[in-house]
Order: structure tokens, then C-alpha cells, then sequence
């Protein structure tokens, strides 16, 4: 038995609990939560992974059986039981109309009426999903561009290049929303899957951190000749929206602080990330980021060495001079590409800029630091030691920048509330 709660008091959500463990105890209840404004559930979720959801009239701005009308208009939902103030509700008798599969009044139902609408409801989703696996629908529905991933529904595509394709996906196991990254496999002369090599360091690296400003890579396979790597989805975007959007001082430098921490662990494991650009900082909300895309990532304790040496990887606009040249780099690369995005979140605009690659790499290394605009001058400083041409010149560590970013980010807060 898998249950989704999406109920508003911790209090209850622990009685619901207690009544579902009683009958079953290796249930699995997750719950989900909402502020007064968002709806939790995104408008791609079907719950596919659940047996039921339990849903609370009593949320946040009295919205509960809003979100029932939408949730039980969304062909293929898990069964809603709805958890109603007054039996003669007017609610009560709007959630019957509109779609749950049960109205249970809280406060005045038995452990054994609540049961009983449970297990009804998950014979009735084990019969749905039966029915479906085997429907021509869901075989579309696991459709990846040309590969067949089964467990996950693709929602959309959600981005591309020329080495693999991105995903907005749900998981049935997960039983939540996730990006699934998908590339070709490519077998070099020795016969390594060089595409399966690079997933596999990217998963390790994810995987082994648990640190909150990296994302979590749940899963890694190979399907129909192609790799792939479910991880989680951050629905506010990237770096690159909050930038176009303008972003006030102290922002720019609290979340240049918060890659800062994250390159901390990253570099802390042994790696190195060698592609750190807005495009690879996810938002989670608007004061929080989270690092992704490791593909790129260089980690002492694998062995394979997946690029030659000489060889350039990464963004030109967000290279440090030595990785732009071929050379050898250390953590203070980053620490340069961070430099660059700092810039960018103060000035609205990137530090160096041309027509070709090539002309932008000369930039980084030969034309001087760009000022920044009279109104954020006071971080020049910040911003010439991270861009600086030569690492020796660069904050020794990632720690030492994000220490350096909090406190002046603590400043410009103070100075913006003065």
C-alpha cells in the first residue's frame, strides 16, 4: 500500500498515519505541502506510483476542493479520497460531484470506514494500472525520443543538444516528477560505452554528496542502446531566468555564496565540476539554488580518463584561461567560472563577449577585468580575485569564496535596509 497525503495539519497527517499503520504496516505515506498561493501537486503529476491520495478540504486559503476539481480532471489520477469539515457541506456534496472516489468527514469516521474506502481504492488503481500497462497509451507514454524507458511516463521535452536530450518525466517508483537525461551510446575503439562512462561519474558524483545545493540523481541505466539518468526537478527554472528577470546586489551575492558552498563539497569528494554556468544553477524557489550537470566533472577517484589531454571542454563565455587553453585546472577554475557568473548577476551581463569561441577564450585570458556599473562598484574587488588571469591569484579555495560572498552579501542586505 502506497498512500500520497496532501493535508495540512502535521497533527492529523500522524492520525492518518497511525490509522493507515495499523492496518498496514510496511505502508509507504509520503505527503505533500503547499504555501497559501502554490498548488501541490504540479499540473504534469498523475500520482501513478500511488494506490490513493488523501486529500484535505481544510488548506491553506480553503482551497482543498479546488484542487480536487483539478486533480480529478486529470485523465489517468490516482483515486481521491477526500477528507471533508461537515458531512452536508456544501463541499462534501461538490467533492462527490466532481470526482473522489471517497468523502470521509473528518473527526467523525472509524478506523475501519477509513480502511475500507483505502483498500476499495487501491484494488480499483492496481485494476487501472494493470489495464494500462499493457494499453497502447502507456507504451507511447515510456517513448523517449527513439528510446523505451520503462517505469517513467514522459510529460515533454524539456531541452536538447547535439550530446543528449532532457526530459520532464514521472516516475512511477519515485512516485514524483523528474528530469530524465537521455544520450546515445558511444562505444570508443576499446569498446567503452563512452556515454555510459560519463552518466555513470555523473551519478556517482551526484549520488555521494547529499548536499542540499546538489541535485540528487536517483537512477542510472541503459535502454535501447542509450543511456540515461533520472534526477530531480527543480520546475523554477535555472540561473539564466533569475538573471534576464535582474537580480538586486545581495541576491547576486548570497546565491554566488551558495554555488560557492556546493563547489565546497564538490571539490571536498575530489571532483571538479569544469562547467559551471547559469544554465547548470537550478532555482529551487527564489532564494535557493541547487548545482547540476556533472557530465563534465573531472573526480580523482575514477580512473577513466574521458577527455585527451589539450582537449577543450565546457562554455566559453564561463572558462577559466587555463581550461580555454587545454591546461591543466584545479578547483580555482571554478572558482573562475563562479567569478563570471557573479559578474554577470551584478552587471546583467557577461564579462567578456565576441563573435567566435576562440575570441572569447583570447578574452579571458589576455583583456582585462570589465568594471562593474557605478551602482555595484563595491564588489570589484570580489570580482577581480575570482577572474583573475592566474589561479595563484584566485581565492585559494572554494571555501575562502563563499566565506568572503556571505559576508558581503550580509553587507548589501544591511546597506539595502538602511
Amino acid at each position: 500500500m502506497r498512500l500520497l497525503l496532501i493535508v495540512q495539519d502535521p497533527r492529523y497527517r500522524t492520525l492518518l498515519r497511525h490509522h493507515i499503520s495499523c492496518e498496514w504496516p510496511e505502508a509507504q505515506v509520503d505527503h505533500r505541502s503547499a504555501t497559501r498561493e502554490a498548488h501541490p501537486i504540479p499540473p504534469e503529476y498523475l500520482a501513478q506510483g500511488y494506490d490513493v491520495v488523501i486529500l484535505d478540504e481544510d488548506w491553506l486559503g480553503g482551497k482543498g476542493l479546488a484542487w480536487l476539481r483539478d486533480l480529478a480532471n486529470r485523465r489517468g489520477f490516482a483515486p481521491i479520497v477526500f477528507l471533508a469539515n461537515e458531512t452536508d457541506s456544501r463541499a462534501a456534496r461538490e467533492a462527490r460531484l466532481c470526482g473522489a472516489f471517497g468523502v470521509m468527514v473528518r473527526g467523525r469516521f472509524s478506523n475501519q470506514s477509513l480502511i475500507a474506502v483505502l483498500d476499495e481504492a487501491a484494488r480499483m488503481q492496481q485494476r487501472a494500472r494493470a489495464d494500462w500497462r499493457i494499453s497502447p497509451a502507456a507504451e507511447a507514454s515510456r517513448r523517449f525520443g527513439p528510446v523505451r524507458i520503462p517505469g517513467y511516463r514522459c510529460v515533454r521535452r524539456l531541452a536538447g543538444g547535439s550530446a543528449s536530450q532532457l526530459y520532464l518525466a514521472e516516475s512511477e517508483k519515485a512516485g514524483a516528477l523528474m528530469v530524465v537525461k537521455v544520450t546515445p551510446s558511444v562505444r570508443d575503439e576499446e569498446g567503452v560505452d563512452q556515454a555510459f562512462e560519463r552518466f555513470l561519474q555523473e551519478y556517482e558524483i551526484a549520488h555521494r554528496l547529499h548536499h542540499s545545493s546538489i541535485v540528487r540523481c536517483h537512477e542510472l541505466g541503459v535502454a535501447d542502446d542509450h543511456a540515461y539518468l533520472a534526477m530531480d526537478y527543480y520546475p523554477d527554472g535555472d540561473l539564466r531566468k533569475r538573471i534576464r528577470a535582474g537580480i538586486s546586489p545581495a541576491d547576486s551575492l548570497e546565491l554566488a555564496a551558495q554555488v560557492a558552498g556546493a563547489l565546497v563539497a564538490l571539490h571536498g569528494a575530489g571532483a571538479l565540476h569544469r562547467d559551471l554556468k547559469p544554465g547548470n544553477v537550478l532555482m529551487r524557489g527564489a532564494h535557493r539554488v541547487v548545482l547540476t550537470d556533472f557530465g563534465l566533472a573531472k573526480h580523482a577517484a575514477i580512473t577513466a580518463d574521458m577527455t585527451d589531454p589539450g582537449v577543450i571542454f565546457g562554455t566559453p563565455h564561463y572558462m577559466s584561461p587555463e581550461q580555454g587553453h587545454g591546461e591543466p585546472v584545479d578547483g580555482r577554475s571554478d572558482l573562475y567560472s563562479l567569478g563570471v557568473i557573479l559578474h554577470e548577476m551584478l552587471a546583467g551581463e557577461k564579462p567578456f563577449t565576441d563573435a567566435s569561441p576562440m575570441a572569447i577564450i583570447y578574452k579571458h585570458r589576455h583583456h582585462p577585468v570589465p568594471r562593474l556599473p557605478p551602482s555595484v562598484a563595491q564588489w570589484q574587488e570580489i570580482t577581480d580575485t575570482l577572474l583573475a588571469k592566474r589561479p595563484e591569484d584566485r581565492y585559494p579555495t572554494a571555501a575562502q569564496a563563499e566565506s568572503v560572498l556571505r559576508e558581503a552579501a550580509g553587507r548589501a542586505r544591511a546597506a539595502a535596509a538602511a
